[in-house]
């Protein structure tokens, strides 16, 4: 086995080990929630495939997936919270490099915080799938719904590979990975509202049979 091989098995062995226990399954395993972020990613994160950045938000906006229809992107607000800072660091202290691992970021908290990965190298996927590309160690990349300040017609996008976040002509084939607001879990089955709802029409027939007695 060369040494390139041996890597990869021993990537392929890291990227196995459990997810944070924020993360948790939803949906029979099709979602996954963050309890600390509020946030509901598809677990296959290749769900969307390669497109344009504009074309990876019109199909996230357009998305109907586990009965919602809320999905979009992810985003990145500026880490100083007034205006995205394009210089590169490697202690996110800007809004390009590596260890971007603040909740202005959807994918580099995730990446960071989440999932306990280290910069220049993706070693846990927790539950998710579609996070590796063993051809590329730099990739797959992800877009966001986030312009670029300084080149028009270019957004941001996350290098899932080294935990880089970076702007990316918009022309570009990068992954579409959608994300929505909100626990699944916490909005009632069609069914279940409709239970909800016969008891409670129940319970008022009741009262208002005990007041006409």
């Amino acid at each position: 086995m060369n040494k390139l091989s041996a890597a990869l098995a021993l990537t392929g062995c890291l990227i196995a080990t459990p997810a944070s226990a924020d993360l948790q399954l939803r949906a029979g395993g099709t979602m996954v929630y963050d309890t600390v972020t509020n946030l509901t990613w598809i677990t296959n994160a290749a769900e969307g495939g390669l497109r344009t950045q504009a074309d990876a938000a019109a199909w996230a906006a357009s998305l109907s997936f586990g009965g919602f229809d809320d999905w979009a992107l992810p985003t990145v607000a500026p880490v100083n919270g007034s205006a995205l800072q394009m210089d590169y660091s490697e202690d996110g202290s800007t809004d390009i490099g590596v260890n971007n691992a603040g909740l202005n970021t959807q994918l580099g908290h995730l990446y960071y915080a989440s999932l306990g990965n280290a910069a220049f190298g993706l070693t846990n996927a927790g539950p998710f799938s579609g996070l590796v590309d063993p051809a590329d160690a730099i990739g797959p990349v992800f877009w966001t719904d986030t312009s670029s300040p300084v080149e028009t017609g270019w957004s941001l996008a996350f290098y899932m590979g080294m935990g880089m976040q970076d702007q990316l002509a918009g022309d570009t084939l990068a992954h579409a990975w959608a994300v929505r607001v909100g626990d699944v879990a916490a909005v009632p089955e069609p069914g279940s509202i409709a239970l909800l709802l016969a008891g409670l029409a129940g319970v008022a027939g009741v009262s208002r049979r005990r007041r006409s007695n």
